[in-house]
């Protein structure tokens, strides 16, 4: 059939990252031509995007998930449709769908595929016993789905990309850095004057509550700055991730955000009103592949504090468009929110130097076009 050889398979691990980072991406390549094959986990943001979609197929993938029957379950289902779609080039995005997919299409000799690796995680580097293992026995199996011919291997920092050549599941030759998904700074943009001290300066966290995200350390730092008379208020934006490792149990997380300086506003779908009432943006992660949450608060203009380490200080520079801190360490953190609160002005300028590194470096059109080069060299290349 004709219309086959426009297939363009996105695997994903859920339709929600999808329309939170890629939506852009399904529009330009629709325009394209291209007839968009999305294979995910189904969820509620099925909708939101299906009008770029030519077809959906559900992937049984479950987030977090260590058990082989799933596993199993999901690798036959993408090498079914593999056979029966036979799609000039497959997209896979997040790192189990990049291990399983590549996998089968190393198997079936498919060309052209694209492996966006987003992120690594803390995990990638546990000490747990049973994370080890299982990454022992993975060894060979990322070895044989990213050191391919035929694919190639997008990451978002160059940490993460040598992590992977020093592993050597990979060579710098089948790489490419593209940093982020991208953002839009003609929507994400400040359009008024802030006047700090004449309200009561608003913090945000905006990242699911989980450990890995530094959330403990934020909390004990704020603390700190409470007992000592400092008035801000801690807005908390990310709901509770029940299939990371590292969440919060929920009596601990409920004893905190009944702290009167804390407002839980759990996960949100507009983001840009959120941070329009926002002073400061604290995020102290302790890995990204590189963090949206800082590229739409950069955006805005808004002051970062982040911690320094891959995907997050590929965005912030400190003392110049932001404030980087050690990982893990409440006691600086404390001192770069006591230094913003002290100096309105520094935090002001650090914020409009965030923005014009956003614009400069990671525009979403300058992001998806570098992609869609990618996409053109592949299809055209004989």
């Amino acid at each position: 059939m004709k219309n086959q050889e426009k297939y363009i398979f996105i695997i994903a691990n859920c339709t929600w990252y999808i329309f939170n980072f890629r939506i852009d991406l399904l529009e330009k390549i629709n325009k394209k031509g291209y007839k968009i094959i999305l294979i995910s986990a189904k969820d509620k943001y099925l909708v939101k995007i299906s009008k770029y979609l030519f077809k959906f197929e559900r992937l049984f993938l479950v987030r977090g998930s260590e058990n082989p029957l799933f596993e199993i379950i999901t690798l036959v289902r993408i090498f079914y449709l593999y056979i029966k779609y036979k799609p000039i080039l497959v997209h896979n995005f997040t790192i189990k769908p990049c291990i399983y997919s590549s996998f089968i299409a190393r198997i079936l000799k498919t060309e052209k595929v694209i492996n966006h690796i987003t992120g690594l995680g803390p995990s990638f580097f546990s000490n747990r016993i049973k994370i080890e293992l299982i990454n022992k026995i993975l060894k060979p199996i990322y070895r044989y789905s990213f050191n391919n011919d035929n694919a190639l291997n997008i990451f978002h920092n160059i940490f993460d990309r040598d992590t992977f050549i020093d592993k050597n599941f990979t060579t710098k030759r089948k790489t490419y850095i593209i940093e982020g998904s991208g953002v839009d700074p003609n929507y994400f943009k400040e359009n008024k004057v802030k006047k700090y001290f004449n309200k009561k300066i608003q913090l945000l966290f905006p990242a699911r509550i989980i450990k890995e995200k530094g959330f403990l350390e934020l909390i004990d730092a704020c603390n700190q700055l409470w007992l000592e008379d400092y008035e801000f208020t801690l807005n908390i934006a990310g709901g509770i991730d029940k299939h990371n490792k590292s969440s919060l149990n929920k009596n601990n997380l409920k004893k905190i955000i009944e702290n009167k300086n804390i407002n839980f506003i759990g996960k949100s779908n507009h983001m840009l009103a959120v941070y329009r009432n926002i002073d400061i943006v604290v995020l102290p992660s302790w890995r990204e592949g590189l963090s949206k949450s800082l590229l739409e608060s950069a955006s805005m203009s808004l002051p970062i504090i982040t911690t320094d380490v891959p995907g997050c200080n590929n965005i912030i520079k400190n003392g110049y468009s932001g404030i980087l801190v050690p990982i893990r360490d409440k006691i600086n953190l404390k001192k770069a929110i006591e230094k913003y609160l002290k100096d309105p002005t520094l935090a002001l300028n650090y914020g409009k130097n965030a923005r014009n590194c956003v614009i400069e470096k990671f525009s979403l059109e300058k992001i998806n076009n570098e992609i869609l080069n990618i996409y053109d060299e592949l299809i055209n290349k004989k």
